[in-house]
């Protein structure tokens, strides 16, 4: 089996080892950018300093003279300034000046020195290991009349920003401690956070949609922690919903039986019954048993339109004579009760639905617009599109919807007026298969009504699916 690395481990790792890289790379790009700067600072100041002396031995016209002593004290001083010892050497080739006096008058041959009294270039700086040699022309004119050789140690300025580097270099340390209990202090808390919300996951998985996850102290946590709680909560109201479709479903389909049951009971117990009692009393079993079925067949038709499997055969039709059909079959319904029903369609209207599903859905608005009218009303359904969309609207001068029920008429079972309904055979599922219906069709629904003023439904589908 795999082994997982933890996310304390891995941020742990990988934050410390980008802190460390990080300051070390700082840390020595500082230290060779910086000893470049100084080497080049040094050496620019050894450079003006044979220069100034090359001018004041030229100032006096013949060198000669400087041996003298008339600039010794100064020569002395600048080769103690720089830590490192001045030569003056002659046309000749003499040595004529020498702070660590090891070379007094003596004649002194070197390549370099030549090129530089020869003309060749006007000073000539080597550096070795830590050592720089500059040497300078001294022109007057009658030309190049000797040369100031100027040599030094950088070891002491690179020694001493070695130093500086190194204490940079523990208080990089100590920061990078600090920085690595920083961290391990917010990775104990990011941690610790999602170990809150992998429990809460466990309790989730158990079955437990009552806890939620409580505030986490990092925005990303906290975040991911409010989504979460809001899967839950949305969780624990698809449950609630499943439990009381159980129960509306058990009441539902409990109530028939126990009817026919009374019923089958009274013609048992009633021995001296005519037959015109036993019709009647079977007359109530066959309706009862009608009401069972179409129980059942709404609960399949919503199962079949609730399904995220719901297969939908889009077609070309003709939406005018849906709707002429759909108003002619119910317009019998309507006639029982004087109900005067229209049909106006503004144009004609080719559009992809599922026929028979959207048929269903519709005819359920219209037969609603029957069941829950008054006496010698009206029902007005109408058909009107633009480019993209089909419009039905189905308007009745019933007895309307409260505003306190609108929210509620497309869940399952509800029902605005229990009695009213059972006495219309309604079940409560019609809206609900409406709504699931016109969804497939990736349509909207829209419902405006004032109780004791009727209701007018407007259902909008696109003309092509896809």
């Amino acid at each position: 089996m795999r082994r997982h690395l933890s996310i304390k481990t891995y941020i742990l790792i990988t934050v410390i080892t980008l802190v460390c890289l990080s300051q070390i790379a700082v840390f020595f790009i500082s230290f060779f950018f910086v000893r470049s700067r100084v080497t080049d600072r040094v050496i620019s100041g050894i450079v003006q300093d044979s220069e100034g002396i090359a001018q004041d031995v030229k100032n006096y016209g013949v060198i000669e003279l400087y041996a003298e002593g008339r600039l010794f004290y100064e020569v002395e001083e600048t080769a103690k300034k720089n830590q490192g010892r001045i030569m003056i050497v002659a046309r000749n080739y003499r040595v004529i000046q020498d702070t660590e006096k090891t070379h007094m008058s003596t004649l002194i041959i070197n390549k370099n020195i030549m090129d530089v009294m020869s003309g060749k270039q006007e000073s000539y700086r080597l550096e070795g290991d830590g050592e720089v040699e500059i040497i300078v022309p001294i022109v007057s004119e009658e030309g190049i009349i000797g040369v100031v050789v100027s040599s030094a140690s950088l070891y002491d300025a690179q020694f001493g920003l070695v130093r500086q580097f190194l204490i940079i270099g523990a208080v990089t340390l100590i920061i990078i401690f600090i920085d690595i209990l920083l961290i391990i202090r917010i990775a104990r808390g990011t941690v610790k956070d999602l170990d809150n919300i992998n429990e809460q996951m466990i309790h989730t998985v158990q079955g437990n949609l009552q806890e939620r996850i409580k505030d986490q102290r990092f925005l990303e946590t906290q975040q991911f922690a409010e989504n979460f709680n809001e899967v839950l909560s949305k969780l624990a109201t698809i449950d609630q919903t499943r439990s009381e479709f159980v129960s509306n479903v058990s009441h539902e389909l409990k109530t028939p039986i126990t009817s026919m049951k009374v019923l089958a009971e009274s013609i048992v117990g009633n021995e001296g019954a005519d037959v015109e009692d036993y019709k009647e009393f079977m007359s109530d079993i066959v309706d009862e048993i009608d009401r069972e079925t179409k129980i059942i067949n709404d609960l399949l038709s919503l199962v079949k339109t609730d399904s995220q499997n719901n297969q939908m055969n889009f077609e070309q039709a003709d939406i005018n004579e849906m709707m002429e059909t759909i108003v002619k079959t119910v317009s019998p319904l309507a006639k029982q009760r004087n109900i005067e029903i229209s049909y106006e369609g503004y144009r004609e209207v080719q559009a992809e639905v599922d026929t028979v599903k959207l048929s269903l859905a519709i005819s359920n608005l219209v037969e609603n617009a029957v069941k829950y009218n008054i006496d010698s009303g009206w029902i007005r359904c109408s058909l009107n599109a633009d480019n993209r969309f089909f419009y039905i609207k189905v308007a009745d001068s019933g007895v309307g919807i409260p505003d306190d029920a609108k929210d509620k008429v497309f869940d399952k079972f509800y029902r605005v007026d229990k009695a009213r309904s059972r006495d219309t055979g309604g079940t409560g599922l019609g809206l609900a298969i409406t709504r699931n219906i016109i969804n497939a069709h990736r349509g909207t629904i829209k419902l405006y009504s004032e109780s004791g003023k009727g209701t007018t439904f407007t259902v909008r589908i696109p003309l092509k699916q896809g």
